[in-house]
């Protein structure tokens, strides 16, 4: 289980967000058969693929390289 840990490094932060966004959130998240947290995952990461010279999937703190 320690070996499976070390593959990926997850983080957590809490995200407040506006009581609209949310709902709009979670309608669009029923929608599309997600759960929320997928939804925003998704959304997160296709984003950041967006512009793949800003995003290496590494831990470079978010700084451009």
């Amino acid at each position: 289980m320690h070996a499976e840990k070390q593959k990926k490094l997850i983080k957590t932060f809490p995200l407040e967000i506006e009581q609209d966004l949310h709902k709009a959130l979670k309608v669009k998240a029923i929608q599309e058969d997600k759960t929320l947290h997928c939804l925003i995952i998704e959304t997160l990461s296709a984003r950041v693929q967006e512009d793949s010279t800003q995003y290496h999937g590494n831990s470079s703190n978010g700084q451009k390289s």
